[in-house]
């Protein structure tokens, strides 16, 4: 069985493998193929600057899983970065016929490998959040070895170093600018984000019709996302707790924010 499984760097030419891991069941869909080419873009970018950013996992030859990471020094929408600290931003596998095999640990333990030979990172940092689908991703990283930290959804693996928690970015202060109007922020390291924010546009739309709508690359402008604390949502200069896809509680969130007078 494991000679069927083969373990990739992504590259320039296999790009187009990592974004079918992810997007097979959504080629096609224009939306989502926005969200692909801000990913694609962003993944040359990566590997200009820094080398490989993911690992590629084939079964049977056909890209059946993936991990993707990059150093924390990269991530322009930090208001405060770590030297020589590498962050997990996702693992998944989402082909049936390659589950139960070990896949993800295998992805995870490459990636593990290449930083123990490196021997300039003090530790890996992951992002734990569940899928729903297979072992949830907290349990995943605890059986590799990966501890918790006080953060929300977050692990890390010493390398070189012990833990070095972030400094604290604080509450979200009502800024002036955001009032009156809802700010929706996505990024490119999933395609997606972006198809993510349109959704949202939409379901504000429909409880606020009248409400002016920002959707904004938190790449292209760090700044527009540092000074609101890295909320994904912000509406009439309050942040939204709700997920989107929790959508009846999500609206009625929005119908209060909309309803604060200033």
């Amino acid at each position: 069985m494991q000679e069927k499984i083969r373990i990739e760097n992504l590259q320039e030419p296999n790009i187009g493998d990592l974004v079918y891991v992810c997007s097979s069941k959504r080629l096609g869909d224009p939306i989502h193929e926005q969200g692909i080419r801000l990913k694609r873009q962003w993944l040359l970018e990566m590997l200009a600057k820094y080398g490989s950013c993911a690992k590629i996992a084939y079964y049977n030859r056909k890209p059946a899983a993936q991990i993707l990471y990059y150093p924390e020094e990269a991530d322009v929408t930090k208001a405060f970065k770590r030297k020589n600290v590498l962050v997990i931003n996702c693992i998944y596998n989402p082909t049936p016929e390659a589950h139960k095999l070990g896949i993800g640990t295998r992805l995870l333990q490459a990636v593990i490998r290449d930083v123990k030979e490196r021997k300039t990172c003090k530790f890996i940092l992951a992002k734990a959040f569940n899928t729903g689908e297979l072992l949830p991703l907290p349990e995943f990283y605890k059986k590799n070895g990966f501890l918790s930290t006080q953060e929300r959804n977050l692990f890390y693996f010493p390398i070189e170093g012990s833990y070095e928690p972030t400094k604290p970015l604080g509450e979200y202060e009502p800024l002036p600018e955001d009032r009156n109007k809802a700010i929706i922020f996505y990024g490119p390291t999933c395609e997606f984000s972006y198809p993510f924010a349109k959704k949202i546009e939409g379901l504000v739309k429909e409880v606020a019709p009248n409400m002016k709508i920002e959707i904004i690359n938190e790449w292209e402008k760090p700044e527009e996302t540092i000074k609101r604390k890295n909320w994904w949502l912000v509406v009439n200069a309050r942040p939204i707790q709700t997920f989107f896809m929790e959508t009846e509680k999500f609206k009625e969130e929005i119908v209060q924010a909309v309803s604060v007078s200033h």
